[in-house]
Parts: structure tokens; C-alpha cells; sequence
């Protein structure tokens, strides 16, 4: 079955280099669509069914590929490209993100289209949450103000409460804020909308429903093969499970690398 991706490139000498590449590598990924811009890229996200794959510039001529992230949540992998740039690449570390760095070669294309094949069933689930640790990552380098309280509705009241006294955000049908209180408020917006509104290095993704403050983990347990279990205080009334990819990921963010 043909791969299907989607490069966003301004520059044309780089993107029919990268084509040729693809082309040279694995013959069953096709390039459905060539974007040059931030602008164009959100139209067509907006009107188009996803592809399996993304190479994404992160310098354009209009503004920087992260803004696409602002504007659309993108469930497929995301490979970036990118001249040396210390602090990004940091941040592609920190997320588990895959990047190539300009001149592009063979060599570097082939490791990280064989990382891609190999982890795309099994972590598919991942890479919206992926995504949108790298954009926090970058909106806080970007000096962005986070919120710091959240006004929550319980039936005709409101309640000013602090982003340090919420345990955590999950989705059941309707997104809830549990204090560490256990106190239980419903809310309007989206996990996706709430993970960019506060800080990454207080607040931190778990899973697709699970947006965790770091102070309301309790305990690690290991489960599978490099897998681990995840104890929440307030309890959390399902299992929490986390891939190795991701399990990986939490030690070293609990463990302040």
C-alpha cells in the first residue's frame, strides 16, 4: 500500500532534492502534495484528509512551520527539517520528534523513514500528543504567557481556582478538571485547547485523554517490557499505561533531564 505524504518546502532546490531521495529509497511513498507556505499549508489541512507522513521545513517564507501547529491539530508523524538550530533540536530530542537537518542525505533519510515504519502502528496513537509537546516547547521559548487560574462552573456558581490546585484534565465525552481536592468541574474547552494554554514544565500529556500535573503523579510502576504504569493522586478512575516510547519520555521529565 502507497505511504502518502506531504512536504512543506519554500525552497525548490531542497524540495526536488528530498523528492528524489524519497523516490531513491522506497518507491511505495507518494508525494501527494508540495505546500511552500504557512498559510497555504493551514488551507490545505483544513480541506484535505491527512497523510500518512509529513516533511515539514521549519523556516518558510511566511513565518515558521510551528504556526501550522497553532492552527490545526495534525495526527500524522511530522518529520522536520531544519538548518542547526540548538535550541529546536533540543526540543525534537525532548518529544521524541523526528528531524533532518539541511544539506538532507541519503543515510540521514533512510534512519529516519525506517524509525517511522517501524513505530508508526504501534505508537500511531502518539504523535498528536507528540506534536503538541513540541509546539508548548516552543510557544515557552517563545516567551508565551500561560494562564495561571481557570474561573470553573459548578451549576449557576463560578470558581477561581489556581492551575496548581488541578490534579488533572481528562476527557470522558466531556473534558473534566479534577482538583486535588477531588473536587470535579466540567469544562468547554478541548484537552488539545487546555495543553497549550499552560505551562509544559508543570502540566504534561499522559495519553490522548490524560493531561497530568506533574505534582499529582504518585507513583511509577513497571508492567510490560519497558512499559510503565502510572498511580495519580487523586486516583484516576482508569489505568494509566504508557507505551516504552512514552515511558522513556516521563522518567526523564520526573527525573528534571
Amino acid at each position: 500500500m502507497k505511504i502518502k505524504t506531504v512536504i512543506i518546502e519554500d525552497e525548490a532546490t531542497a524540495r526536488d532534492h528530498l523528492i528524489k531521495l524519497v523516490a531513491q529509497i522506497d518507491t511505495d511513498i507518494s508525494v501527494i502534495a508540495s505546500i511552500p507556505t504557512v498559510t497555504e499549508s493551514i488551507d490545505w489541512f483544513r480541506s484535505n484528509k491527512h497523510p500518512d507522513l509529513i516533511f515539514m521545513d521549519i523556516h518558510l517564507s511566511d513565518g515558521i512551520s510551528f504556526d501550522i501547529l497553532k492552527e490545526v491539530i495534525i495526527d500524522a508523524p511530522i518529520i522536520f527539517i531544519t538548518a542547526y538550530d540548538e535550541y529546536a533540536i533540543q526540543a525534537f530530542k525532548t518529544t521524541g520528534i523526528d528531524y533532518l537537518l539541511k544539506p538532507i542525505n541519503k543515510e540521514d533519510l533512510q534512519n529516519a523513514l525506517r524509525k517511522f515504519f517501524k513505530s508508526r502502528v504501534k505508537e500511531a496513537d502518539e504523535w498528536i500528543i507528540r506534536n503538541i509537546d513540541l509546539l508548548q516547547r516552543i510557544q515557552k521559548e517563545e516567551k508565551i504567557v500561560c494562564k495561571e487560574r481557570f474561573l470553573l462552573k459548578s451549576g449557576n456558581s463560578m470558581t477561581p481556582v489556581k492551575i496548581s490546585d488541578i490534579a488533572y484534565f481528562y476527557r470522558d465525552e466531556l473534558v473534566f478538571a479534577k482538583l486535588l481536592d477531588g473536587k470535579l468541574f466540567p469544562l468547554d474547552d478541548s484537552l488539545n485547547q487546555l495543553q497549550t494554554m499552560i505551562n509544559p514544565e508543570e502540566f504534561i500529556r499522559l495519553s490522548r485523554q490524560l493531561l497530568v500535573n506533574i505534582n499529582a503523579i504518585k507513583k511509577l510502576t513497571p508492567s510490560k517490557p519497558g512499559q510503565l504504569s502510572v498511580l495519580l493522586t487523586p486516583e484516576y478512575h482508569d489505568e494509566i499505561h504508557l507505551s516504552p516510547e512514552r515511558s522513556r519520555w516521563l522518567k526523564l521529565i520526573l527525573d528534571g533531564k
